[in-house]
């Protein structure tokens, strides 16, 4: 009799420590193929889709679905089979009304809603928001994007870069709270939130700080292209203590994000729009702003160090010059 081989929780990162068993496709005693995909694991909001070695027959399972366990925990026990084939997969559901069709979740849907589910009930949150005067930045954006040299530059990428330069500024900011402390951070990493058709994913810019304003488009728009084809690698997540979440395509006016866990503020950006402020003499004048909100991790942040980062966040956007020469 084959001796049983063993399946471990995989280390797919450096700073991994632990993973979830998100899903296990085959059931006890089901037969797979080489290449076959036998778990699902999650590690910082990412589904990672483990592949079988060779063929065989998982023989029993020690750790169930949406168990979290330190990595190099065995997970279960499986033996050899040469030329095994992949038996047509059936998934159960269970039964469904007739005022409503039922639809398992998938892996990254299943990782955001335990993750968020975590943060809101485990991060003390607050809120800060602010509108910001876009007239400056989009003139200057229009210019640099006239000529045609270089990359075409987005709000995004602008809000990414003046996000970064004020994080290196208030060093604060770059901390997140861990076993009853702070962590902090080297280097400045920004994550940016992209919506893939299998749900919302936050790829992170490492060295955000330090990189020309070419630099960081390309490299963002690199990120997010790994991350709509579900092509992310374990560098590509995880770490930094803000993410830039911005809805404003989906013509919302203020939005309030949820912290990503493992860090200590997101910044949510809504739609530009077209505003009358009074001018110097009191008369109206037409203005394009953007409204923002700031949500803090209180154990991290006080209301005097986040208003801090976000007005620096705000100063800079509205008198963007420096962002351009970079």
């Amino acid at each position: 009799m084959p001796v049983p081989r063993q399946i471990l929780m995989p280390k797919l990162g450096l700073t991994m420590t632990e993973g979830t068993v998100t899903e296990w496709p085959l059931a006890e005693g089901a037969r797979f193929a080489r290449g076959a995909i036998w778990l699902i694991v999650e590690n910082d909001k990412v589904a990672n889709e483990i592949e079988a070695p060779e063929a065989g027959r998982l023989v029993k399972i020690l750790v169930p679905q949406g168990e979290a366990v330190p990595v190099g925990t065995v997970l279960a026990e499986w033996e050899a089979e040469a030329g095994v084939q992949v038996p047509p997969a059936s998934a159960a559901a269970p039964p469904a009304a007739p005022e409503h069709r039922w639809r398992k979740a998938s892996p990254v849907e299943l990782a955001t809603a335990r993750k968020l589910s975590e943060s809101k009930q485990t991060i003390p949150h607050f809120y800060l928001a602010t509108e910001i005067e876009l007239g400056r930045l989009e003139a200057l954006r229009a210019q640099r994007n006239a000529r045609g040299a270089g990359i075409k530059i987005t709000l995004t990428h602008l809000i990414v870069a003046a996000v970064a330069g004020a994080i290196a500024r208030h060093p604060a900011v770059n901390r997140v709270w861990q076993d009853d402390g702070f962590v902090e951070l080297e280097g400045v990493d920004v994550g940016v939130a992209v919506h893939t058709e299998h749900g919302l994913l936050a790829p992170v810019l490492r060295g955000a700080d330090r990189r020309s304003l070419d630099e960081l488009a390309a490299e963002m728009g690199a990120l997010i292209e790994r991350a709509r084809a579900m092509a992310l690698t374990p560098g590509d997540v995880g770490g930094g203590a803000l993410t830039v979440s911005n809805a404003g395509m989906h013509d919302v006016t203020w939005m309030s994000p949820i912290i990503n866990p493992g860090q200590s503020a997101i910044l949510g950006v809504g739609a530009e729009r077209a505003v009358f402020r009074p001018d110097a003499g009191g008369a109206p004048r037409l203005a394009r702003e953007v409204g923002v909100v700031l949500s803090c991790d209180h154990r991290v942040l006080d209301g005097v160090r986040a208003l801090a980062f976000l007005n620096d966040v705000r100063a800079v956007l509205e008198a963007p010059q420096a962002l351009f020469d970079r």
